[in-house]
């Protein structure tokens, strides 16, 4: 066997050889594999690397299989087997990928090896929440750029390879949420999410590579039904996080990874929840015992959620003396403004207001103003400020579609059949009509950006980005576009066709986010 395995061998060397010669005897190579149309780039992150690589043998281009890897360190990983690669970027910093191609005819490989700088692409801008046509959640970016601004679309369903189930709720940032990962088993602290929430999802989506990190399950110790309820509202606080779901509030403490169960007890808290400042109690009013109440943890270093009415109890001072329990009320709409209506507390304290209906009396509104002065221990009554308004007076301001206050003057602006007016708390009166919009109103917020800022010259860029703005947006079609508008004293509101933005879907939350943190007392400008 070993003379025959031998005789083989020679034969095969011998036709080779054989192969290499023409009639003068003159060998002939083959020519090299050369791989082209790829080079060393650069892509922001979240976005697809996309090449399209040719091959070439003696200048002409040949037909080729494909193999492509990511490499962790001098670790390889397939990632691709196609003729063509587009992945998705799904680390910082940079990558290395690298192709092998194969000649289909002679099976000669060559290897080229590239790397691509990830750029972070998330910074200040515009984070659109939509509901897409199907009635799911997307979001849609729209982003300072030192060139002037960035606009990207669909980036959930980038990510997750569809749309969030259910229609948009809300979206905040977190920059203390605690995970774990997966492939290391290891806590990391600190992680940089976006939060998205509609009725059936909530995520916390990484700023930094823009990858989900965890989603519905991972989130909560005991997970809702969400086949047979929804989530109405989310706020995020430096201490902790609370979501509203069917009514129940969960807590999530700062650097923790899930949701606490939720809170047990007979109540059933209307989707409204406001903070003044970035840690204080969350205001919300309980729509079963008609009361205000604070949402809080039990304890500092306490993993359960409480709700903490006030007392009905009240300063020797105070002529005005409403009790915030048992109020045989609906609440219609509840804001806040930066004002003070405590003339004991004018400063560093905002109000807010809410806007209800008596049960039995249907006839007529009350606005009431709670200082956030009480929110800390809830030992007195928080209702400063009370007014009763006929319905007769303005029909449109008690079931208005939309509702949002002036965050620095006393306003609550409203849309009733795509006409929107104000209501001027200080004047008591009634400005109608300042704008009609076509289509279908589906958001309306006044947001007063007053932390993205840098004019330290030591660090640079210097830019400015605040702003004092109401943002309105309508659907026509299948498209969105937000319209804003611009607040002067002398000229009231004017809008600005300059800031318009348009995409597809409806809009149903916005957020202006910066990597620069600076929210502290303002998180409720976004509630």
């Amino acid at each position: 066997m070993k003379y025959i395995y031998i005789l083989v061998i020679v034969l095969m060397a011998g036709l080779l050889l054989t192969g290499c010669y023409d009639k003068e005897n003159t060998i002939h190579r083959l020519p090299n594999l050369a791989i082209g149309n790829i080079a060393n780039g650069s892509v922001k992150t979240g976005e697809p690397i996309r090449v399209s690589p040719t091959c070439t043998m003696g200048g002409e281009e040949v037909e080729c299989t494909y193999n492509w890897y990511r490499y962790h360190g001098s670790e390889a990983e397939l990632i691709s087997e196609d003729s063509r690669l587009e992945w998705r970027v799904d680390t910082i910093g940079s990558v290395t990928l690298q192709v092998e191609a194969t000649h289909v005819e002679t099976g000669i490989q060559a290897l080229l090896s590239f790397s691509y700088t990830i750029v972070p692409r998330i910074d200040r801008g515009w984070l659109i929440l939509k509901e897409t046509v199907d009635g799911n959640t997307d979001m849609d970016l729209s982003l300072v750029q030192a060139d002037g601004t960035e606009f990207a679309t669909d980036v959930l369903s980038l990510a997750l390879g569809e749309p969030m189930r259910g229609r948009p709720v809300s979206l905040l940032s977190t920059d203390n949420y605690l995970w774990y990962n997966p492939e290391t088993g290891s806590a990391e602290r600190n992680q940089v999410c976006l939060t998205p929430v509609s009725e059936k999802e909530i995520l916390m989506y990484r700023v930094a590579d823009e990858n989900i990190l965890a989603r519905n399950e991972d989130l909560f110790y005991e997970v809702p039904d969400f086949t047979s309820g929804n989530m109405e509202a989310y706020m995020k606080l430096s201490g902790s996080a609370s979501l509203i779901y069917g009514g129940q509030a969960y807590l999530m403490q700062g650097g923790a990874a899930a949701f606490m169960p939720s809170l047990l007890g007979n109540y059933h808290l209307a989707p409204y929840l406001v903070c003044y400042g970035y840690s204080n109690p969350m205001l919300v009013y309980d729509e079963l015992s008609s009361s205000f109440g604070l949402l809080q943890a039990s304890g500092n270093m306490s993993t359960t959620m409480e709700i903490k009415y006030f007392d009905n109890a009240y300063r020797d001072l105070d002529e005005l003396r409403i009790s915030p329990s048992g109020m045989n009320a609906d609440l219609i709409y509840m804001g806040q403004t930066d004002g003070s209506v405590d003339p004991e507390h004018l400063t560093n304290y905002g109000t807010a207001y809410a806007l209800m209906r008596k049960k039995d009396d249907r006839e007529n509104l009350l606005l009431y103003g709670l200082t956030s002065y009480e929110w800390y221990s809830g030992t007195h009554g928080p209702i400063r400020f009370a007014r009763e308004i006929p319905v007769s007076r303005c029909e449109a301001f008690a079931s208005a579609d939309f509702y949002t206050m002036h965050q620095t003057r006393n306003q609550i602006y409203f849309i009733k059949d795509n006409r929107l007016s104000y209501y001027d708390i200080d004047n008591d009166s009634f400005v109608m009509d300042v704008h009609t919009f076509e289509g279908e109103v589906t958001y309306c917020k006044y947001i007063a950006n007053n932390y993205d800022y840098n004019e330290s010259t030591w660090s640079p860029p210097v830019y400015d980005s605040r702003f004092d703005r109401l943002v309105v947006a309508t659907s026509s079609g299948t498209g969105y576009t937000i319209h804003s508008f611009n607040w002067s004293v002398n000229g009231g509101l004017t809008l600005a066709p300059d800031l318009e933005m348009r995409g597809e879907g409806k809009v149903r939350f916005m957020f202006w986010y910066t990597s620069n943190w600076r929210l502290f007392n303002n998180i409720y400008r976004y509630s």
